[in-house]
């Protein structure tokens, strides 16, 4: 393989990488909003969002520790 070959197999890899994962994005977002229309889904996102944004700012709230502890 040249290095040209090589370059333009890595872009398209890339390229391809890059429109398969907007794809997936695209198609995640779609099914996510036909979920959302579910009432009874929709309360339980609501409800597991709140829980881990409510331990979140718990925490943010605990006093600062240096190096991690």
């Amino acid at each position: 393989m040249t290095n040209l070959e090589a370059l333009v197999r890595a872009h398209v890899e890339s390229a391809t990488v890059t429109t398969i994962s907007s794809a997936t994005e695209r198609i995640a977002e779609e099914i996510a909003r036909d979920l959302l229309k579910d009432e009874t889904f929709r309360a339980e996102m609501q409800a597991l969002i709140r829980e881990h944004f409510t331990a979140t700012l718990r925490g943010l709230r605990q006093p600062f520790q240096e190096g991690g502890q």
